[in-house]
């Protein structure tokens, strides 16, 4: 009997336990608005089965927090009732909250003394604090100022700033407080000098990279683009910047900069895949210090059905300059084949890149080519000088809402320098990207060609102009639209001009579906006509770049051919 007593016990309290884990608890609030409801919930705790044997105390507590979270958004005499109503398996609470009159800032004295009285961004900043007399006094909004003040004057150069005075006046009678605030900023520091903690190069060759003078005055930004500069180099794995207070002598104050070389080699291997080309196998040979003086090797292959490239370049940063420019030398091997032609380039190329003020990247080049195809015998040698401008802008990341992009190309050549025939050709780019509400995208494209040369039947393949696919005349193959030949084959044209649009609905967060149209031509003359590809997509942000997948439709032809289009990379 005793056994079988032991364990009707056991069986009755699994039984119990069970059904109060299984016993619901809902909180209701009523009588506030939408921002005081969140407040409270964020701040009291709901009671579970667990606390239903303890309830009133619970509620208790639930009372007492609620007043005390609505204090801090100005709501002193705040009062809650709460009933609840229990169920088998549900338990009802419900809040009824009387928010009572709130706290009113009656008078905000804010007094600032020190070097800061005179620096137009720290008074700025006093325009645009986020208390404000007659506001509901709120005390979130009361700390967030005294952080602005703080972090603003460290951020500037006053790193003996310090509160004198910060004090609210809460006076529950008349539903009124009084905010004081003294802030003494003291000095502005100038930045002494510059500590580079690294063996890899020489604080002279360092110093080139810094974005300002010695002795100016300190602010975060300037750090901050010193940082940026830093890590873009490619030189450093880690970057970090600060000020060192604890030497701080009369009014000036060094910087700290910590450096971690990259490594010596650094191998990186990808592998993507796209309707124009293919499966295509990429692998990136990167040695980021070769020398004392900054100077940095490459190496990049990249091998496709279509395309097969390799590449190396060497390249050295601007003397003054080195963060926003460098000259390189670059050559290179492309075998290129296209359903019609396969043609060989050889290219060494001597260029000078950088980034202008107005933030357009800017390429003066001299390059060298030699090309042949299979329709012809004979190689075609190049020297073709030229300029290139581009510039990109965007806002809102993997994601932008916002952006666009530019690009002009301008280059020639000429028998009288060292070219076997005479040539100029321009090309130009523009891409925008607008959205509302996150959801809704819009992006155009307009690509324009122009090739000029008194031997166009001696112009290589690769300066000629050719139309379709992916990121051109969707519905068509790649390149497949150019004038032809006697024998149907693509010959490439003079002329490029293609137009796109594209909107993009974001069902989910990582996810978009697409409709587009597009039109284009390559031509000799004006009488060829415009081909016109409309189709559907989806559109995927994955870790990596934006996957899109889009089935074209070529409807300006009788037979509407139809290709499907895979791609991968930015919109932009």
């Amino acid at each position: 009997m005793a056994i079988i007593g032991i364990f009707l016990v056991a069986t009755l309290g699994h039984s119990n336990s069970t059904a109060v884990s299984d016993h619901t608890v809902s909180l209701i609030i009523v009588g506030v608005n939408n921002d005081l409801e969140r407040q409270v919930k964020a701040y009291i705790t709901k009671p579970d089965s667990q606390d239903l044997p303890r309830l009133s105390d619970q509620i208790d507590q639930m009372v007492d927090d609620t007043k005390k979270s609505l204090r801090a958004l100005g709501y002193y005499d705040a009062s809650a009732t709460v009933k609840h109503s229990s169920y088998k398996s549900s338990t009802i609470i419900e809040m009824k909250i009387n928010k009572g009159k709130p706290t009113v800032i009656s008078n905000v004295s804010l007094d600032v003394t020190g070097a800061a009285t005179s620096n137009t961004e720290f008074q700025t900043l006093l325009q645009s604090l986020p208390i404000r007399e007659r506001q509901i006094f709120n005390h979130g909004n009361y700390e967030r100022t005294k952080d602005l003040l703080h972090s603003t004057a460290r951020n500037l150069g006053f790193f003996n700033a310090k509160f004198t005075r910060s004090q609210v006046l809460v006076s529950r009678k008349e539903s009124s407080a009084k905010i004081f605030i003294e802030f003494d900023s003291g000095p502005r520091f100038n930045i002494s000098k510059v500590n580079y903690i690294t063996d890899l190069f020489s604080d002279d060759f360092l110093e080139r990279w810094q974005p300002f003078e010695k002795g100016i005055p300190f602010q975060a930004s300037h750090a901050l683009k010193l940082t940026q500069n830093l890590q873009n180099s490619g030189y450093f794995s880690f970057v970090r910047v600060k000020p060192e207070t604890d030497l701080i002598e009369g009014s000036s104050i060094p910087l700290h900069v910590e450096l971690e070389p990259a490594s010596e080699n650094v191998i990186s291997l990808g592998v993507g895949f796209a309707t124009d080309t293919g499966l295509r196998v990429k692998g990136n040979w990167l040695r980021p210090h070769h020398n004392d003086k900054g100077h940095i090797l490459k190496g990049d292959a990249s091998i496709s059905k279509l395309r097969q490239e390799v590449s190396a370049s060497y390249q050295i940063p601007h003397r003054r300059s080195p963060s926003t420019g460098e000259y390189s030398i670059n050559i290179g091997i492309l075998n290129h084949r296209t359903d019609d032609t396969f043609s060989q380039l050889r290219t060494m190329n001597v260029s000078d890149h950088r980034l202008t003020k107005h933030n357009w990247y800017r390429d003066i080049f001299l390059r060298w080519q030699n090309e042949n195809t299979d329709d012809r015998d004979d190689r075609i040698n190049l020297l073709l000088p030229g300029i290139g401008f581009s510039r990109t802008v965007s806002s809102g990341g993997l994601k932008p809402h916002i952006g666009s992009f530019q690009s002009v190309k301008l280059l020639g050549g000429s028998r009288k320098f060292l070219s076997d025939i005479n040539m100029f050709q321009a090309t130009a780019s523009a891409k925008k990207l607008k959205s509302w509400n996150r959801k809704h995208y819009l992006i155009t494209r307009l690509d324009l060609g122009f090739l000029k040369s008194d031997s166009f039947a001696r112009v290589p393949i690769s300066h000629r102009f050719f139309a379709g696919g992916d990121n051109s005349v969707r519905g068509f193959d790649y390149q497949s639209i150019s004038p032809r030949n006697s024998d149907g084959e693509a010959t490439g044209g003079k002329f490029l001009t293609t137009l796109s649009a594209e909107y993009n609905f974001y069902i989910r967060d990582r996810w978009a579906l697409a409709g587009f149209i597009d039109t284009g031509r390559a031509f000799n003359d004006g009488s060829a006509p415009y081909k016109v590809g409309v189709g559907a997509g989806l559109r995927w942000l994955s870790p990596v770049g934006p996957l899109r997948v889009d089935v074209g439709i070529g409807v300006s032809e009788e037979s509407n051919p139809v290709r499907l289009h895979l791609a991968i990379g930015p919109q932009l």
